[in-house]
């Protein structure tokens, strides 16, 4: 149909109320970042051992003890009284 045919058949047509149809929905996503705490619980545990670790250590026991005497004649020689 040209211009012309159709201004043409614009003069003869009645003007006609519009159709309002339901509304097409057009959802537009929009993300935003919320903080989410994640916990991660730890739990520490001490365990003391004992071990064994040689130290030496000595006792030590003194006495006293009485010696022989050696003869006292002697001590000055074998010949000393003649």
């Amino acid at each position: 149909m040209n211009y012309q045919g159709h201004h043409h058949m614009k003069k003869h047509c009645p003007t006609l109320k519009p159709i309002v149809c339901e509304p097409v929905h057009v959802v537009k996503n929009h993300y935003h970042k919320a903080i989410q705490p994640i916990i991660h619980p730890v739990e520490i545990i001490n365990k003391h051992h004992v071990i064994p670790v040689p130290v030496h250590e000595w006792a030590v026991v003194e006495s006293d003890q009485e010696g022989q005497m050696g003869n006292v004649g002697n001590c000055c020689g074998r010949n000393r009284r003649r």
